[in-house]
């Protein structure tokens, strides 16, 4: 199996694994889906209508269907909600938003450093875990939701149901070497469960 195929395959199954292993979500609360889509170096929220979040409020005990996606994964994004196709920012804005987060490289510039991202290391993954830690370390700590793969080449996006079952601040974090800026890639506080 060639490693594009068996990429695609695994990321498949470990949406399909990672929905079954956190279980349905308990009952009770509302319903809520957001949407994150992976970019070179960050992530960006939106609700169902395409409204971009900086960080998603939700009820203890609310069902959470998160719709994950490769920015970069053509295929995926032409499957998405026209509402969240026309909110989601072109490549050049999202390059901005990087200016004010990574910082310069000492050799070459930022824009090259992402450019060649681009080509050598286009995957991204998306893990939920508490707000305020290391992200870089382990895979434990509380995290409430493990990586799930967002590979370029995918044809459709990683959904997965969570529950809002403990209170806090929660971190959209990839987990997928990506490149220069990949230790800043993340959303701190995405999302809010009260």
């Amino acid at each position: 199996m060639k490693a594009s195929s068996r990429r695609a395959f695994l990321g498949t199954l470990g949406s399909a694994a990672l929905a079954g292993c956190l279980g349905a979500p308990s009952g009770g609360g509302d319903a809520v889906t957001l949407y994150a889509g992976a970019y070179h170096w960050g992530f960006v929220a939106f609700d169902e209508s395409g409204g971009e979040l900086d960080r998603a409020v939700v009820d203890r005990g609310a069902s959470v269907t998160l719709v994950a996606f490769n920015t970069g994964a053509e295929r995926v994004v032409r499957t998405l909600p026209a509402a969240i196709r026309e909110a989601l920012p072109d490549h050049e804005t999202l390059e901005e938003r990087n200016e004010g987060r990574v910082p310069p490289p000492r050799n070459g510039t930022l824009h090259e450093r992402l450019e060649a991202a681009n080509e050598r290391y286009p995957d991204h993954s998306l893990a939920v875990m508490p707000s305020g830690g290391n992200h870089m370390g382990g895979m434990g700590g509380g995290m409430m939701m493990h990586p799930v793969a967002l590979p370029r080449n995918a044809s459709s996006p990683a959904t997965v149901r969570l529950s809002a079952s403990r209170r806090g601040d929660f971190t959209f974090s990839c987990r997928t070497y990506c490149g220069y800026g990949h230790p800043y890639m993340d959303l701190d506080g995405a999302i809010v469960v009260g």
